[in-house]
């Protein structure tokens, strides 16, 4: 019989973050979101598990995945990637999506053929798409893997249409805060109240507004303002700043692939001199951190009627300021739940899968859900309903 293990597989704009269950022990994995095919030849890198390829079998076409990828691809290939993952709802009809969800799904199967799995789509394209994602991954998946040095290795496993569920992205992060490890629910406040999941990521933020299970279509939308935005102004200034300290005004592009070793430490080395840019990267996430909280503001009618407002995603850490001035004592945010913010949707969606696949309806459950009607009496002729109305009337008379 086979291991059960749970699986969230949350594969967004920059990486895919996958965080499983087995044997009673949570595993997570983060791989650069990059698929391109292999045309240097045999790779003979150190043994990095982080280098990977995959192919059907053997004498077909082999791909490199996550950081091996970046270092071997084009820059017309990585902006053609990143371009069709943006502005695409429909990604993951793409060859890369099924390749990349094979190899992240395969590394974590812990000894498992038929695991139980939970993916994600961003708000906007959960709605009219999730049941083609669903039969885009249902059924048998083998292929080969090969990491580092170590030979080629098969993998294979089946996704049932049973043990197989779709969410929406910001939904997840609502169940990795309300379950708690073993899927069971741990806040029930969060499905009383009204609630909105701010799922701050690389390409796009996801707003998602729900009522317990239910999404608030009114409230909830993508925005474009996103870290991407912050990397885009950023390239430009930082060429505007080159360009004045270069003594021929010649100035350096970056490419924004190059951009989060800079934002995370402020400097840049540019003709043999480090410099200090980080005012011009606090700059640029403040104008674009202010933007976001300005267009959320007013698309949730300014939080008025909403309990809670949770911060989530890669790119919730640097945009966290902004949300406390405008949203206060509102805010919760998700790394504060014991996990790093990227991965709070895979954690969600792991906690999920565990939830559906045990779940059975309750007693309690069905009885809270019958509580709204209420017993009346209905008079048997016209004359009983004319004599209590008589008596309202009189009663109201004496008041």
């Amino acid at each position: 019989m086979s291991v059960p293990v749970y699986i969230g597989n949350d594969q967004g704009y920059y990486g895919t973050k996958v965080v499983t269950r087995a044997n009673g022990k949570f595993y997570k994995m983060f791989i650069r979101n990059m698929v391109v095919p292999n045309r240097v030849g045999e790779i003979t890198y150190n043994n990095d598990p982080h280098n990977i390829m995959y192919r059907e079998r053997e004498g077909d076409r082999e791909w490199f995945c996550g950081k091996l990828a970046i270092e071997q691809a084009g820059d017309d290939e990585l902006f053609d990637s990143h371009k069709r993952r943006l502005f695409s709802p429909t990604w993951f009809r793409e060859q890369e999506y099924l390749i990349m969800f094979r190899v992240s799904t395969g590394l974590m199967l812990q000894g498992s053929t038929e695991p139980v799995v939970s993916v994600a789509l961003p708000t906007d394209s959960y709605i009219d798409y999730k049941d083609e994602l669903k039969r885009r991954l249902i059924g048998k998946h083998s292929f080969e893997v090969k990491q580092g040095n170590l030979p080629w290795r098969r993998i294979e496993f089946e996704i049932k249409r049973e043990n197989l569920f779709v969410i929406s992205q910001p939904m997840a992060t609502l169940f990795h805060i309300a379950l708690d490890r073993d899927g069971k629910l741990l806040n029930e406040d969060l499905f009383i109240q009204k609630v909105s999941i701010n799922d701050l990521g690389f390409g796009t933020s996801d707003i998602e507004t729900l009522h317990g299970e239910t999404i608030i279509k009114r409230q909830s939308f993508t925005s474009r303002h996103a870290m991407l935005n912050v990397y885009e102004l950023l390239a430009k200034r930082l060429l505007d700043f080159t360009r004045q300290a270069d003594p021929d005004s010649n100035g350096k592009e970056y490419p924004i692939w190059s951009l989060p070793r800079v934002v995370r430490s402020g400097e840049i080395s540019f003709k043999g001199k480090v410099h200090d840019v980080s005012a011009i990267v606090q700059e640029c996430i403040k104008e674009v951190g202010e933007a976001l909280v300005n267009e959320v503001w007013n698309r949730l009618d300014y939080g008025d009627d909403i309990t809670y407002i949770i911060l989530t995603g890669g790119a919730s850490i640097p945009f966290k300021p902004f949300y406390r001035e405008r949203f206060g004592d509102k805010l919760i945010f998700a790394e504060d739940y014991g996990i790093e913010a990227q991965f709070a949707n895979g954690f969600g969606l792991c906690k999920f899968a565990q939830s559906k696949a045990r779940a059975v309806p309750t007693k309690d459950m069905l009885e809270a859900a019958a509580t709204i009607h209420q017993e009346f009496h209905v008079p048997d002729s016209f004359a009983e309903a004319a004599a209590v109305t008589e008596k309202k009337v009189g009663k109201s008379v004496k008041k």
